[in-house]
């Protein structure tokens, strides 16, 4: 599928979400869930962190960067009443189920700023991994020059 496609699953309609950001090629999907007490927008978003294979830089890879940067813009944008992510802890997931008074209590999982807050630690991530990696490099260029 592609970016924007949808995919119809009974009365359910996926909406495909390009976002590349930790993996390219990733996507993220919505769609809305309604029952007896209305309808929730859900997403589940993508891996958006800044981990990569031992001796890999985003930083040697802007267009990488650009796109995991637009990935993040994303799923910001992303109307979500209920968020899942692919590792349960990024999106506080655990916690909010252990919130429930019983399995029909979605109270404690609404959270329409989810979409953001995941999206603004994704940035923070990231930056602190390019700053790590130009730290480095500054420090590689003054141990090659004071040899």
């Amino acid at each position: 599928m592609r970016d924007g496609q949808t995919l119809r699953l009974g009365t359910v309609v996926v909406t495909a979400h390009g976002t590349p950001g930790h993996t390219p090629g990733s996507m993220s999907w919505t769609w809305v869930s309604c029952g007896d007490e209305g309808c929730l927008r859900m997403v589940y978003a993508d891996s958006l962190s800044a981990i990569a294979a031992p001796g890999f830089r985003f930083g040697d890879h802007p267009r990488h960067v650009a796109a995991f940067r637009q990935a993040i813009a994303t799923v910001a944008a992303l109307p979500c009443d209920i968020l899942l992510t692919p590792h349960p802890g990024a999106s506080g997931f655990w916690e909010k189920v252990a919130r429930r008074q019983s399995p029909a209590d979605v109270g404690p999982l609404l959270d329409a700023g989810a979409c953001r807050a995941y999206a603004a630690t994704a940035t923070a991530s990231l930056d602190a991994r390019l700053a790590r990696e130009q730290a480095r490099s500054g420090k590689a260029s003054e141990s090659a020059e004071s040899k």
